[in-house]
């Protein structure tokens, strides 16, 4: 975007004067340091930055930056900040990774052509969102229940997008997923998808996703955060129900060496 129209610029979260936020800042960076919060400011609205107002890049290089939208008032500020920094801090205290897929594995010239093909836009965001559906089930409870932080905002929002993700008619498999993994986080949170969708009209991977989403991570909650390697095992025994291969998924960050990602934020809201 031209800069004349968006820049982005750093933000101190102790204008904000909220003691919690503070906090939970404090904690996230004692086990991830150089955490950046930055305001972007747009001229110009648009669609996208009101069903999405923040987004936290480069959490699989540990450099964790959290964006969020200058139309923001001040309790949407706190709300915004507070819910990103907990994805932060599963991903660095609990090690709720993020997933994305490997690199070919070795093979005829033909599988290793099928496998860069597959490669298409859409798997950044279904597995972005597996992981986002994830932390859902747990960030929501763990803000209220240690910081007396209300998600009233992003609930707002996600009510919102899922009656937009709804309407939407996806003709790839990964998006269809992403929509059944979608479902299940409304109907654990909301109320009951049919409420909103329309349940004969549902393809059949969303419903995939759906039940299996509803097997792994149904029991998820902040009084029962899984451990990383129970984690692991769930999310790619989810992508096996779908008709993956598990060899084909890594968690980043890596344990020992930093490696870039294009599965490399989460649009929390």
């Amino acid at each position: 975007m031209n800069q004349s129209v968006r820049s982005i610029v750093p933000f101190d979260i102790s204008d904000l004067e909220c003691e919690a936020l503070m906090k939970l800042f404090q904690e996230t960076t004692s086990h991830i340091q150089g955490i950046r919060i930055e305001i972007m400011i747009n001229r110009r609205r648009h669609r996208g930055q009101e069903e999405h107002p923040a987004t936290t890049l480069g959490i699989t290089v540990r450099r964790p930056t959290i964006r969020f939208a200058d139309s923001l008032d001040r309790e949407e500020r706190i709300d915004t900040i507070a819910h990103e920094l907990v994805h932060v801090l599963l991903v660095y205290r609990y090690g709720l990774r993020m997933i994305d897929r490997r690199i070919a594995r070795p093979g005829s010239n033909q599988d290793i052509f099928d496998h860069y093909l597959d490669l298409n836009k859409y798997w950044n965001y279904f597995l972005g969102q597996t992981v986002n559906t994830i932390h859902h089930r747990i960030l929501i409870d763990y803000l209220k229940e240690e910081y007396g932080i209300a998600s009233d905002f992003h609930l707002t929002l996600f009510r919102h997008n899922f009656r937009i993700v709804a309407e939407s008619h996806y003709p790839d498999r990964e998006s269809q997923y992403a929509k059944g993994l979608i479902a299940f986080e409304h109907e654990k949170r909301m109320d009951k998808v049919d409420r909103v969708l329309n349940p004969y009209r549902q393809s059949e991977f969303f419903w995939k996703a759906y039940y299996s989403a509803q097997k792994h991570f149904g029991d998820y909650h902040f009084h029962a955060i899984p451990t990383p390697l129970t984690y692991e095992e769930n999310v790619l025994s989810f992508l096996e129900d779908l008709g993956y291969q598990k060899l084909d998924f890594m968690f980043l960050p890596e344990t020992v060496l930093d490696s870039p990602s294009a599965i490399d934020s989460i649009n929390a809201y």
